[in-house]
């Protein structure tokens, strides 16, 4: 079963507890609240590339050795 309902400003979307995986379902609604976050964001695209880039950067200085270690 999967409905949705759309108004002027809201969609309500209804759907079996069969469909998604309660991790799945958390993840969906995860995406949601984030798209949420960026639509009313004022960080420049720059600014968001760059934040990216150091949070990357920052990851891989922690992870690196785990991952190194698997292929030597």
């Amino acid at each position: 079963m999967l409905n949705y309902k759309v108004s002027d400003n809201t969609v309500n979307l209804t759907f079996s507890k069969e469909l998604l995986s309660s991790p799945e379902i958390v993840r969906f609604i995860e995406i949601l609240r984030i798209k949420e976050l960026l639509s009313n964001s004022q960080v420049s695209e720059e600014a968001a590339l760059q934040l990216d880039d150091e949070l990357k950067e920052k990851w891989w200085q922690k992870n690196k050795d785990t991952f190194l270690g698997k292929i030597q």
